[in-house]
């Protein structure tokens, strides 16, 4: 019985290779029609490239060869179709269910689909803003990337932590905003807005560098609610614009402080001076490498390296003697920096745990 011809499942799209890996054996990306990035060797990527939807196994395989530069059997492409492409939902039929990831530069999927790694993601995750609608407000705030703007914004958050610091104007107690409802409400109001906002950063940072951000929701980190945003197509861009964004959600939050100051300004409600400090306490928060927040996706960015915690077993392998092979398929300087997370993000995480079972004890 001959072998039905294969084609590519809705909505795939062949992105190429991953710029800036920090692996010899470079990773090629491909998107799929949920928005999940793939990272796959370069022969599923060039047997990927040829399935058209009219040629057969064997027509891809003397492609592929002549393209490769050494064969590949009719046979193999046959099995890597099967075996791996349709189970990565790249080729048409069925295949497991694979995971998506929320939150700013979300590893690409490698291997087999279904395979399900929670290191420390976050759960119970819902959609709460549609891709569309995503996308209208990323592109409608992808202006303030420019560098002009970026500076001013930046220059301006300067200018309000000094007048913060030497100016003499009191912050009111924090007891006294706890103990008024109307301003513990105003907090609570402008904090759930400061989160949206920096999700809406993170997908402008995407789109400014020309990636397509998507949908933006809720879920359980761990065991608090956070907002995530789908950024897995930013892995289509080099690195500068996987780090911008990565880094726009803070970016946005710079943006909020100054409109606050600006509110305050205006209005002179002591209260704002306190959520002022607080968001700064919040942004400040977000580069902690140790979870996933932003400070983790960009040193992952930076490493070049898209699923830090899967690194943790081989960068404590390496440090055996003679296994310091486990690390031999990344390039120097991404060991070094893999190398250096995995062992602060094992000691402070043992450290938090030490001190959680101290509290029960």
């Amino acid at each position: 019985m001959s072998r039905p011809v294969p084609r590519l499942g809705p909505g795939v799209e062949l992105i190429g290779e991953m710029r800036g890996s920090g692996s010899f054996d470079v990773p090629w990306l491909i998107r799929r029609g949920d928005g999940r990035a793939l990272a796959v060797s370069a022969l599923l990527f060039q047997i990927a490239a040829e399935v058209d939807g009219r040629s057969d196994a064997a027509t891809i395989a003397r492609r592929v060869s002549a393209r490769a530069g050494r064969p590949v059997g009719a046979s193999d492409v046959g099995w890597l179709l099967d075996n791996k492409l349709r189970p990565l939902g790249v080729v048409a039929g069925d295949r497991a269910g694979a995971e998506a990831s929320p939150g700013p530069g979300s590893g690409p999927t490698s291997g087999p689909a279904g395979r399900r790694r929670l290191r420390l993601r976050a759960l119970f995750k819902v959609g709460v803003v549609p891709v569309a609608a995503v996308d209208r407000v990323a592109t409608g705030l992808s202006p303030l990337f420019h560098p002009a703007a970026v500076a001013a914004f930046l220059g301006a958050l300067v200018g309000v932590d000094l007048w913060l610091l030497l100016g003499s104007t009191p912050l009111p107690g924090a007891a006294t905003v706890v103990g008024d409802p109307w301003s513990a409400s105003l907090v609570l109001a402008l904090t759930l807005a400061a989160g949206a906002f920096h999700e809406a950063g993170h997908a402008a940072g995407a789109r400014y560098g020309g990636a397509s951000p998507g949908r933006v929701g809720v879920g359980f980190y761990l065991v608090w609610p956070v907002f995530f945003s789908d950024l897995n197509d930013s892995y289509r861009l080099d690195r500068t614009g996987r780090l911008r964004a990565d880094l726009g959600g803070v970016y946005f939050n710079v943006v909020f402080i100054v409109a606050l100051a600006g509110a305050y300004a205006l209005t002179g409600a002591a209260v704002l001076l306190v959520v002022i400090v607080l968001h700064h306490v919040l942004a400040a928060r977000q580069f902690l490498p140790f979870v996933r927040l932003d400070g983790y996706y960009i040193v992952s960015d930076l490493a070049g390296v898209p699923d830090l915690f899967g690194r943790i077993g081989p960068v404590l392998t390496s440090l055996l003697p003679g296994r310091a092979a486990a690390l031999d398929d990344l390039r120097p300087a991404a060991r070094r920096l893999v190398t250096a997370w995995a062992i602060a993000t094992v000691t402070a995480l043992a450290v938090l745990l030490l001190l959680a079972v101290r509290r029960l004890v």
